[in-house]
């Protein structure tokens, strides 16, 4: 007889909870990978496992090592929990995030080490699923440059959370269609821009408020009037 209502659609920035822990506050601007409870760290990574052997399934095309990223900037102090790429990895790939360079801490969702609090237990499922998983960030100022890299790699997670590229001085925009670029070329990007962009929004709430999984009294609001 329970009742289950979604509260938020946002394709954009759907993270792992678990791993909170792991994200700096003001209290707590030392946060890293260590600070995540073992027991949360299990659920985690037996998640992301899942999230690999789904990626797996749907990546098109061999790599045989990780790729040369030493053209960009590198933008984290360390790779804190992450584990050792595969010698022979089945797909290789990157997960994307942005370090907002005005902003305490890089973002409200950064660890002390500059990526995001969930990256690793993501780039490890990756990992432990046989395939390899860069941790890179985007840098507005190398844009033409970062993606000359990203042509590289069979897949592309995407952990930049809407606001933080415009944040940090460069255009959301031109970032996404470089990344529609890659996805014509056959390089799968989760999410998509276009996912983001139709999914990612909150009026998807009223979209689905006369389902079951909805609320009736959903509405969104554009403007004052």
């Amino acid at each position: 007889d329970e009742k289950w209502i979604v509260g938020e659609f946002n394709c954009s920035c759907v993270g792992i909870s678990k791993c909170l822990a792991a994200y700096c506050q003001d209290h707590t601007p030392n946060a890293c990978y260590t600070d995540i409870a073992k027991e949360d760290l299990y659920e985690c990574e037996r998640y992301a496992k899942i999230l690999g052997q789904q990626a797996i399934s749907m990546v098109g095309g061999p790599s045989f090592a990780p790729i040369n990223v030493g053209s960009i900037t590198r933008v984290a102090k360390d790779d804190l929990g992450l584990l050792s790429q595969p010698s022979k990895p089945k797909f290789f790939g990157a997960l994307a995030q942005i370090y907002v360079r005005s902003q305490t801490f890089g973002g409200s969702d950064k660890s002390s080490n500059g990526h995001r609090y969930d990256s690793m237990p993501f780039a490890n499922g990756m990992i432990t699923s046989g395939m390899s998983c860069q941790l890179i960030h985007y840098v507005h100022e190398e844009h033409d440059k970062f993606f000359e890299v990203c042509k590289n790699f069979d897949f592309l997670i995407v952990r930049c959370n809407p606001g933080q590229i415009k944040a940090d001085g460069g255009d959301q925009g031109k970032f996404d269609d470089s990344m529609r670029v890659l996805r014509k070329a056959g390089i799968q990007v989760w999410p998509s821009p276009d996912v983001m962009e139709f999914m990612g929004a909150k009026d998807a709430l009223c979209k689905v408020a006369t389902l079951n999984i909805g609320l009736e009294d959903t509405l969104a609001y554009y403007a004052v009037e």
